[in-house]
């Protein structure tokens, strides 16, 4: 198992594949020992995953966290495999994440993707997950709801929400089953995140991808991060938080947004 020092943290990782480097930076609660879905559109990529601080395997130091503390987790795990500048996806709050990354250290970025996540402040935050933990209503339900806006009408099929609905009643490790110190930790620097200042400064072609459905980081979000970081494009797909899964469109578009050899992207 390999465990890298890295900003005064053991932190836990995974490399698999060959080809381009990518850096994939999941979103919150997520622990690489869980079982993700297969995803051969990343078979040409090498893919480098890592358990955030607090999470998985990765080391769960004390005190506060701050979203800074995550993007130099994530630089300082670069600098100690030698890799960059490297495509970087984000999803959720790894968005968040790689927001801090490419504003902080831009030059260990090369094409960002930003996935279902948002800019932050006051006015474009994504939901504040605290609600879901600290709710008293089950907190299972309350979850797919955000996840989905169509998962409230009865009449709509969602095969993926029904999987993810048969995942948490069997699995106590997803969220919002399993609140650990270190995910509340995340859930408070998350509650933090805010680049609406910073997100002008990216240079980097940036692909901005999102569920239309999706009431944790909703399309106006995504449309102001679009806004703000000039070189960007958007693409808005069918599906909710995991319009990854729900349309088959979503990954190969990624990926030919990644695998492009344009410098210059269409606003």
């Amino acid at each position: 198992m390999p465990f890298i020092p890295v900003n005064g943290i053991q932190l836990y990782y995974e490399i698999e594949g060959d080809g381009p480097p990518l850096l994939v930076i999941s979103g919150t609660g997520a622990d690489l020992r869980n079982p993700r879905p297969e995803n051969p559109t990343l078979t040409g990529f090498q893919v480098l995953r890592y358990d955030q601080r607090g999470l998985g395997q990765t080391a769960s130091p004390k005190g506060t966290y701050t979203m800074k503390d995550y993007a130099d987790d994530a630089a300082s795990l670069l600098e100690s495999l030698e890799l960059g500048p490297i495509n970087v996806i984000g999803i959720s709050f790894g968005g968040m994440v790689a927001q801090h990354l490419v504003t902080r250290y831009p030059s260990k970025v090369n094409k960002l993707v930003l996935a279902c996540t948002s800019p932050g402040g006051n006015n474009f935050s994504s939901f504040d997950l605290r609600k879901i933990v600290s709710s008293s209503k089950n907190q299972v339900e309350s979850w797919l709801q955000i996840l989905d806006s169509r998962y409230k009408n009865s009449g709509k099929n969602l095969p993926i929400l029904n999987m993810v609905k048969d995942a948490l009643h069997t699995n106590t490790r997803l969220f919002p089953n399993l609140i650990t110190d270190g995910l509340t930790r995340q859930l408070e620097a998350r509650s933090k995140h805010d680049c609406v200042n910073s997100l002008k400064n990216i240079s980097n072609q940036t692909l901005i991808v999102g569920g239309k459905y999706d009431d944790i980081a909703p399309v106006k979000n995504l449309l102001e991060m679009h806004r703000l970081i000039k070189n960007s494009q958007m693409q808005i797909f069918e599906g909710g938080h995991l319009f990854l899964m729900q349309d088959k469109q979503a990954w190969p578009a990624i990926i030919s947004f990644l695998l492009s050899e344009s410098d210059t992207l269409k606003a």
